[in-house]
């Protein structure tokens, strides 16, 4: 596809809101994320698909909540993604100089430690709405390598991957498992975000907030092949507003065993903990739980 077709007409409305956010991320921060907070409660009073994604992911993960509680994490929740909007602006564009104070790091011993061994490190993380700002802090303080999947949409993809390849050390696409091996034997770090549903293929159904969902089994793979030490990393927006906690766990010992399922349960455990930390900072838009055992009712057919 040549330039010229990005601004088709269909195009038109995407350049018309990225031209609004390049307005607003050269406000001060305080307003930046004033105004998307403002906007996800605008958009959390429709309903839509989205809406009622979310709303069924809070039912099923978080049973032991009334009705009004539940109503209250999702209008938080879509609070933090109409920051998110921004966040995913400031991602992209912003210099490094402007970001360099708002990470807080905690665990960074773990890593120093783990690059010691030579075999590099899977960052195993989660899909938090912050994820593409807090992908820029991580990458100040560790050069990384990230894993992606092509977008849908061609203009936001362009404009998604050229961002990452300018801030990332290397991107690597989900698909290219031998760039991925050869990345950790050169003794990086890769980013690796474990929470998604990509059907039955390579996957195991093991419970995720209790309820079995499929589960990817490529982090317990890609280190057994490799070697490479797992740290869970995970990074979280700070309720006053002044920056985000970029969150090292400890690597994960006797990992990987000989039961995919047993590792594959593990990653989900360890990642739905970081979840009920901050469960209103989570992308609950997503249908995590699409994929479902054969004979099993789908969760968003109401959708």
């Amino acid at each position: 596809m040549t330039a010229s077709h990005l601004f088709a007409p269909r195009y038109w409305f995407i350049w018309l809101m990225l031209g609004i956010l390049r307005l607003i991320i050269k406000l001060p921060f305080k307003w930046q994320f004033r105004f998307g907070r403002y906007l996800g409660r605008i958009i959390v009073l429709f309903p839509s698909k989205m809406r009622n994604t979310t709303l069924t992911n809070l039912q099923l993960c978080f049973p032991e909540l009334s009705a009004v509680q539940r109503q209250q994490l999702l209008r938080k929740n879509f609070e933090s993604i109409g920051i998110a909007m921004i966040e995913t602006a400031l991602g992209w564009w912003i210099p490094d100089a402007a970001i360099k104070d708002l990470a807080h790091i905690h665990g960074f011993e773990h890593v120093k430690a783990a690059l010691q061994r030579g075999k590099g490190i899977i960052l195993c993380s989660a899909h938090f709405t912050s994820l593409e700002l807090a992908g820029r802090l991580f990458a100040q303080h560790l050069p990384i390598a990230v894993m992606y999947r092509a977008q849908k949409n061609l203009l936001l993809n362009k404009i998604t991957s050229e961002a990452r390849a300018k801030h990332y050390k290397k991107i690597i696409q989900r698909e290219d498992i031998r760039g991925m091996l050869r990345c950790l034997k050169e003794n990086n770090a890769i980013w690796y975000t474990a929470d998604i549903d990509a059907g039955q293929v390579n996957s195991v159904f093991v419970p995720f907030f209790g309820i079995k969902a499929a589960s990817i089994t490529a982090t317990p793979r890609y280190a057994k092949i490799s070697g490479a030490a797992v740290i869970p990393s995970f990074f979280y927006r700070r309720e006053d507003g002044k920056g985000y906690d970029i969150v090292f766990e400890p690597a994960l010992t006797e990992f990987p065993s000989d039961n995919i399922e047993q590792d594959v349960t593990r990653i989900n455990q360890v990642i739905e903990a970081a979840i009920r930390k901050q469960p209103d900072q989570y992308i609950w838009q997503y249908k995590r739980f699409k994929t479902r055992p054969e004979g099993e009712e789908r969760f968003y057919n109401k959708n």
